[in-house]
C-alpha cells in the first residue's frame, strides 16, 4: 500500500460513523475492549507519517514517536512508574534488546486494568538518531508477548466479570444455546424457564424497534432481593445483584457497551 492510499485509509477510518471521543482525545479502548496495549500497537501500525501519539490512560500521559508503522521510542511519561527514567528519551532498536524489554514492562504495567484509553496526534518530538528507524509492530507483540490477533471477550463477559463481587447469581444464553449458570441458580431457571420469553416478548412490545444493549432491573423481584435482565445481542442474561451496588453496576454497564 502506497503512504498515500495508507493516509486516505487512516482518515476515512477517523471520520467513520461511529468514533467515540472525549475532551478532544479519540477513544480506542474502553473497559478493556480491545486491551489497551493491543489498541497502542494497533494505533501505531495505523500510523505511517512520523507523530508523537499521546495516549492518556488513567492518570499516566504517555507520548510515543511514530513513523513508518514502527515505535521510534518514548518520547515522554508522566507519573512514577519504576524503570521509566532508563527508558524515556531513549530510541528503541532491534540492537538494543535491553531497552526494548523495559520497555515493554513500562507499557504493560501502564496498560493494566479496564481504563479508558485516549490518543490524540501530535507534532514529532525528536528522539534517538536519524538512523534509529524503530521497531515494527509484528516485532513488538513477539518481544512483549502480546497476542493482536486474540478475539476480545463479548461484552458480556466482560460485565460480569467486571462485576462478579456485586452479581450472586446468573444464567446467560447466546443464540439461545443452554444456558451456564454461576453460583445457585435454582429461583434464576425457574424463572428463565416460565417467565423470560413472556416478559421479553412484553418489553419489547412496550419499546417498540428499540435496538441496542438493554438492562433491566426490577428491585426486590426475587424473594425481595433485586434481579436483572441484560441483553446484547445474542447473548441473555438474568442474574441476582446486591442492591448496594446498583449505581457501579450501571455505571460499568454503560462503560463497557457505550451508552451514556
Amino acid at each position: 500500500m502506497s503512504n498515500t492510499s495508507a493516509i486516505a485509509s487512516k482518515l476515512a477510518g477517523l471520520s467513520a460513523e461511529g468514533g467515540v471521543f472525549t475532551d478532544g482525545q479519540r477513544v480506542i479502548s474502553q473497559a478493556g475492549a480491545p486491551p489497551a496495549l493491543v489498541a497502542i500497537l494497533r494505533e501505531i501500525d495505523d500510523t505511517v507519517l512520523e507523530r508523537t501519539l499521546v495516549f492518556n490512560i488513567g492518570k499516566t500521559a504517555l507520548s510515543l514517536v511514530v513513523a513508518g508503522r514502527r515505535l521510534r521510542g518514548l518520547a515522554a511519561m508522566t507519573g512514577d512508574i519504576p524503570g521509566m527514567d532508563d527508558v524515556v528519551g531513549q530510541g528503541l532498536s532491534h540492537e538494543d534488546p535491553e531497552i526494548l524489554r523495559a520497555a515493554g514492562a513500562i507499557m504493560t504495567q501502564i496498560c493494566k486494568g479496564d481504563q479508558t484509553l485516549t490518543v490524540r496526534s501530535t507534532p514529532v518530538r525528536p528522539i534517538g538518531t536519524s538512523s534509529e528507524v524503530g521497531v515494527s509492530v509484528s516485532v513488538l507483540a513477539t518481544h512483549w508477548q502480546v497476542d493482536l490477533d486474540a478475539k476480545p471477550p463479548s461484552p458480556m463477559s466482560r460485565f460480569l466479570a467486571a462485576n462478579a463481587a456485586a452479581i450472586a447469581a446468573s444464567t446467560c444464553a447466546v443464540d439461545g444455546n443452554p444456558p451456564e449458570t454461576r453460583g445457585d441458580t435454582t429461583t434464576l431457571e425457574a424463572i428463565w424457564d416460565a417467565q423470560l420469553a413472556a416478559f421479553r416478548r412484553r418489553h419489547k412490545a412496550i419499546l417498540g424497534r428499540q435496538e441496542g444493549p438493554t438492562l433491566v432491573c426490577l428491585d426486590a423481584a426475587l424473594d425481595g432481593r433485586p434481579l436483572a435482565l441484560a441483553v446484547v445481542g445474542p447473548e441473555v442474561c438474568l442474574f441476582s445483584y446486591t442492591r448496594a451496588m446498583l449505581l457501579p453496576l450501571l455505571a460499568s454497564w454503560f462503560a463497557i457497551n457505550g451508552q451514556p
